[in-house]
């Protein structure tokens, strides 16, 4: 896993062909920390998730799988008008290390193509699915530009765990700088996303993009 400090971030977003490993924590002294959401599947819950970061005023980054994308363009422009992030999550949730290399980029390209027709402007951020990373695919993303990024907290909301559950293992681990992971659709993340959010900003942490991490 790599991890950057504050001071090592700004150059390296300049030129994303500098980051050999995919970022899961920024080293900072801020208590901010960024909430990140794989959209793959349905859209039953989008509305709701945003509905609870905006009571909050927390933001959080949603790397959104392209072909999602083309059939919920209105999700994806609400995502984006509640100020917060879009980022790739490939065209079709294969595991791409399997791809060629130039497949890989294929996949990369088609999936911005889609995220920028919907919203005008093009993704920066790149997560693998299932968070299966090889040296050619973090080679493929540098070339488009895009910095990819892990996490260094899973909810593990997609194992359907108790919303109490999914919250406190969070809290045990948090720490500034952290990017935590969760998939928009898992039965119990909005729940416990609220009571999430809650704790967390009565310690006193604030709710940011993981660009903002930056």
């Amino acid at each position: 896993m790599f991890y950057l400090t504050i001071y090592q971030i700004a150059p390296i977003m300049a030129d994303a062909q500098k980051i050999q490993e995919p970022v899961c924590r920024v080293d900072t002294a801020e208590k901010q920390v960024a909430l990140s959401f794989d959209v793959e599947w349905t859209d039953v819950q989008t509305g709701e998730l945003l509905r609870i970061l905006k009571k909050y005023r927390a933001k959080a980054t949603f790397f959104v799988v392209g072909r999602w994308a083309e059939t919920h363009h209105e999700s994806v422009l609400q995502i984006a008008m509640a100020d917060c992030e879009l980022g790739s999550h490939s065209m079709a949730h294969s595991n791409m290390q399997k791809l060629t290399p130039e497949e890989q980029a294929e996949d990369l390209q088609a999936c911005n193509r889609v995220l920028e027709q919907i919203t005008g402007k093009k993704p920066g951020l790149f997560r693998a699915p299932y968070g299966a990373y090889s040296p050619e695919l973090l080679s493929a993303a540098r070339g488009e530009g895009m910095l990819s990024i892990q996490w260094d907290i899973d909810s593990l909301d997609w194992k359907n765990l108790p919303p109490e559950q999914i919250c406190n293992q969070i809290v045990e681990q948090i720490r500034p700088g952290s990017i935590v992971r969760f998939q928009s659709s898992a039965l119990n993340t909005p729940t416990a996303l609220e009571s999430l959010l809650e704790i967390l900003q009565n310690e006193g942490y604030t709710f940011v993009t993981v660009s903002e991490l930056f």
